[in-house]
């Protein structure tokens, strides 16, 4: 079981330093339904080794602390004034976690048996290892694409949002950025990066490479696992480990304003990736190249989603007016 901590943020402060040897964070708003079955889900497949659970909630409006401390009191709580988004939620809890390991995990996920264990015990086993992530699973049991290489200037054509990769999921050059294992994959495989929603790595790793990057909330796992490797550690996938991920039932879809934002976030989050990694010279022709495809495909996506939003609206008012004649 975890250990036992007071759930409120006084005591996250003054919990002591004993040293244990996972921590799991997990940063939530207004996820309160998920994020109850993720904690008892952990509850039901616990690691072997000693643990605590550290929960950050970005400033929830559906009592998800209130849920917190009645049902999971043993969770050390945080809780934010203001909603500040993943990076600096998972960054304030970097700061009280007294793991050996460090773990990362979304609110939307649900344990399933031994998961912990294999990577806890894959990472000792390899200290060259600094970053490992499990098989990300839909709740029907097919594999999401959550395990890539690096982002770059093919991506935008070819990865998992690409037109191309919609279309012709098989195609090669796809495929070669899109790195998910299949159903029956087992042995590990070096990768560019893992998802966050269900990622390890040593403390030691951690406060070499420091905080998730606050600005980004798409992308934020790529960018630090390419701080990972280039501070010399390697980051692999567990592919005999799974994870169920409820992909975006945590609460940040909710709102058609949330789902408009979303879209901003994630080519802002490319254009600031880029300029971190890629960018060579703010003059150089690959740098207006990626200005310019960003912002085309930028207007493209925003397009379509107006389109869909105004579909979803017509068939709202279609469903009620068929309501309103019965």
């Amino acid at each position: 079981m975890p250990a036992v901590v007071p759930s409120d943020e006084t005591a996250c402060r003054s919990g002591g330093t004993a040293e244990l040897d996972l921590s799991i964070i997990i940063a939530t708003y207004n996820g309160r339904e998920v994020l109850k079955r993720c904690l008892e889900s952990i509850e039901a497949n616990p690691a072997t080794c000693s643990f605590e659970i550290i929960v950050v909630d970005d400033a929830s409006s559906d009592r998800t602390a209130e849920m917190v401390r009645e049902r999971f009191p043993q969770v050390r709580l945080l809780c934010n004034e203001t909603n500040v988004h993943y990076g600096t939620s998972n960054n304030r809890a970097f700061d009280i976690a007294r793991g050996r390991f460090i773990y990362l995990l979304n609110n939307d996920t649900i344990m399933r048996p031994h998961a912990i264990d294999a990577m806890i015990g894959f990472l000792r086993e390899h200290p060259e290892v600094g970053a490992v992530g499990s098989k990300l699973l839909n709740e029907d049991g097919t594999v999401q694409w959550s395990v890539k290489s690096l982002p770059n200037p093919m991506s935008a054509l070819f990865g998992a949002r690409s037109i191309v990769a919609r279309l012709f999921p098989f195609n090669a050059i796809s495929r070669r950025h899109l790195l998910h294992p299949e159903e029956d994959a087992v042995e590990p495989f070096a990768v560019g990066y893992v998802s966050s929603a269900s990622l390890i790595m040593p403390r030691e790793v951690m406060k070499r490479v420091g905080y998730l990057d606050p600005r980004l909330s798409y992308h934020v796992d790529a960018d630090y696992c390419k701080r990972v490797a280039d501070a010399g550690w390697k980051v692999y996938c567990l592919p005999s480990v799974s994870v169920v991920h409820l992909n975006h039932q945590g609460g940040t879809m909710g709102s058609r304003r949330r789902r408009f934002k979303s879209l901003s976030e994630f080519y802002l989050g490319s254009y600031i990736y880029f300029r971190k990694h890629l960018m060579r010279s703010p003059w150089s022709l690959l740098h207006l190249a990626a200005v310019g495809g960003l912002g085309t495909v930028y207007v493209g996506s925003l397009l379509t989603q107006v389109f869909k939003e105004a579909i979803y609206v017509a068939r709202g008012s279609a469903r009620r007016q068929h309501e309103s004649r019965r």
